[in-house]
């Protein structure tokens, strides 16, 4: 019998000096149907708009995105302007704290005492509740022929260096930081923990990509990344 699975996935509009955040043109440049390696449905969901990278714009909106569209999965997409070119990082997990640091594109931080009120004694960390590690090992093998070509752009202000004919590389991380990032990503585990006690999220860090046909091979390494991801999660 042929099941489906409803994926969402989000991206962030604007970021530090990044007018065009390639997270957000990844997630929109998805088809809305696809199949896993077994063949089995996926619906891709993508709001209409990227997430802003703002804290308390996050927080009211993730939670509205989950409840809307009760998703089994999912996927939350951003940049790492410190990543090596071609390198896509797959993020174990998220911490509660540490968002009264750095301020927001809206100028804000999320402090201390709105950290406890909002999250009371919610976990320190949270941790995916997905087989992370399989996913990475299946997502590795289907990578192996793609590579960033034609790139002739340059990082913003000298963040990360683009490379021509750059393999891509995939990997497991635990540094999804303490900023927009790791504060999407511990509110989603957090709400779909709290809705269906299970949570069934990643995030994924991309590349620093700019032209058409980086964006268009962003696209196709979160196919894969999808295709296993949903493959482990019916297998759990």
């Amino acid at each position: 019998m042929t099941t489906t699975t409803k994926v969402l996935i989000t991206g962030f509009g604007p970021f530090l000096d990044i007018a065009n955040n390639p997270s957000w043109s990844i997630a929109k440049g998805l088809s809305n149907q696809m199949a896993d390696i077994d063949g089995e449905n996926v619906n891709i969901i993508v709001p209409n708009g990227p997430l802003p990278a703002a804290y308390h714009k996050i927080h009211a909106q993730i939670p509205a995105l989950i409840a809307e569209h009760n998703p089994d999965l999912v996927l939350n997409i951003g940049v790492d302007v410190d990543s090596a070119p071609g390198v896509f990082k797959l993020e174990k997990s998220a911490k509660r704290e540490g968002y009264h640091d750095i301020p927001d594109i809206d100028r804000r931080v999320f402090t201390r005492a709105e950290n406890k009120k909002i999250f009371g004694k919610a976990a320190p960390s949270l941790h995916t509740s997905l087989d992370i590690e399989t996913v990475v090992a299946r997502w590795r093998g289907a990578r192996f022929f793609l590579r960033l070509s034609d790139a002739a752009n340059e990082a913003p202000k000298g963040k990360g260096k683009s490379n021509q004919g750059t393999p891509v590389d995939v990997q497991l991380s635990d540094d999804v930081g303490n900023y927009v990032c790791g504060f999407n990503y511990y509110v989603s585990m957090l709400e779909m923990q709290k809705l269906y006690g299970t949570r069934a999220v990643v995030f994924l860090h991309v590349p620093y990509l700019t032209s058409v046909e980086e964006i268009t091979i962003g696209v196709q390494v979160v196919e894969e990344l999808l295709k296993a991801l949903v493959s482990v999660h019916r297998a759990q």
